[in-house]
């Protein structure tokens, strides 16, 4: 989704996530890539630590380190730990842009040290933990959503909601699914009917799986604290929408934040904050916390923006039963209504006094030049290419009928 690139954009004013570490790669540009001043030692020496209390040090480790040569070429070494965790790289070709990875794989899980805009130097460190499925050691420090637009005509509104998330252990979280069942896994709520759903994480791996009211997360969690960026779209019927949102690992701070202008939120259990402005938009903010584990927020979006007039008969036209294309206007629709209710009418009661003639035959011309100045819109809307030929013709038609009968 193109909301998720501006996304990021923002988390630094949101405070709500770090930047997410990426791998170093080389430059998408014809630029010569940038080279760090001096050469790069050819042999580099490091660590293995495991970092889980009274852990033993890998043994037989395949250790990767990935950087950017001169040439712009990325370039991967690979060698193994010794007894002790320690490992060496040997011959190893000068650094070119500032960078590095290493990264190892223990217990099935993947570890990364990443050292962006760094000159390639020694000791080398890198932690691995134990494996633990006991789903008690997480916990959401901050979760913060953003109601950053709405669009009235398909009632539909954007959110974008940032994650932080910690593992309290000395133990990486790996979900048994085959004994826990999907509810082991890291779970977040979603309002109903959400769509458009996109993820992104500072943890490496695992999968983005659909599950009842949200969507989960297979990727284990190493000790510490991780961030989650996602994104997606809501829409609603009236304009009121209200979400429950479920905090399996609770929180300690759940926070709402709605650009003033698209709606007002509220809720029971949350209070004001002072309002923030971001990318010049001010946004009012509502926060809730601490919540248990298993413990619900209540949000409450009101006044949320609705199709126009000409919108909902545009929609109307392009449902099934009437030709698509572009209605000429709300006042054409207005007029049609008006002129069938009054030709029902004249139908119906044939014997009637003057003035009432005198009143319909008034609503009538009324009418008639209304009607004149609705084909003339349609037919400026079909010389931009706003209306197809086949539909201007019909609906022209239609008009135009409409015209002689109020004469």
């Amino acid at each position: 989704m193109r909301a998720l690139a501006r996304a990021f954009a923002s988390l630094a004013v949101l405070g709500a996530l770090a930047v997410f570490p990426t791998v170093v790669g080389a430059q998408s540009d014809d630029r010569a890539p940038t080279t760090i001043s001096g050469e790069s030692p050819s042999t580099i020496s490091g660590v293995v630590r495991n970092g889980t209390a009274d852990g033993s040090p890998p043994i037989g480790l395949w250790v990767t380190l990935t950087y950017q040569i001169a040439s712009g070429e990325i370039v991967e070494h690979d060698t193994l730990t010794q007894p002790d965790g320690a490992f060496t790289f040997t011959d190893l070709p000068p650094q070119g842009r500032p960078g590095y990875e290493v990264r190892a794989t223990y217990l099935d899980v993947e570890y990364a040290s990443r050292a962006l805009g760094e000159p390639l130097m020694g000791p080398l460190e890198l932690t691995v933990y134990e494996i633990t499925t006991d789903f008690g050691v997480l916990s959401l420090v901050d979760d913060t959503l953003a109601v950053t637009g709405a669009d009235g005509q398909h009632r539909q509104f954007a959110v974008l909601e940032a994650v932080k998330l910690r593992n309290t252990s000395d133990r990486t979280f790996r979900a048994d699914t085959l004994a826990d069942g999907p509810m082991s896994m890291v779970r977040f709520s979603l309002p109903d009917g959400a769509a458009d759903l996109d993820v992104q994480a500072s943890l490496p791996g695992g999968h983005v799986l659909q599950v009842d009211r949200g969507f989960a997360l297979t990727v284990p969690v190493p000790p510490g604290d991780h961030d989650i960026l996602y994104v997606y779209r809501v829409p609603y019927d009236g304009a009121i929408k209200q979400y429950t949102p479920n905090f399996p690992m609770g929180a300690e701070s759940y926070r709402v934040m709605v650009v003033k202008g698209v709606a007002e939120s509220s809720g029971p259990g949350m209070r004001a904050a002072d309002d923030i402005a971001i990318g010049g938009a001010a946004y009012q903010v509502l926060e809730a916390g601490p919540l248990a584990p298993g413990m619900r927020a209540a949000v409450r979006l009101a006044e949320l923006p609705q199709p126009t007039l000409l919108q909902r008969a545009e929609s109307a036209v392009r449902s099934d039963g009437f030709r698509r294309g572009v209605f000429p206007g709300a006042v054409g629709l207005v007029l049609v209504v008006l002129v069938g209710a009054i030709l029902l009418r004249r139908r119906a009661s044939a014997a009637r006094d003057a003035a009432r003639r005198l009143a319909d035959a008034e609503a009538l011309d009324m009418a008639h030049g209304d009607i004149i100045k609705a084909i003339a819109e349609l037919d400026e809307r079909f010389e931009v290419g706003l209306v197809e030929s086949e539909d201007y013709q019909a609906q022209r038609a239609e008009l135009v009928e409409l015209a002689r009968k109020t004469r």
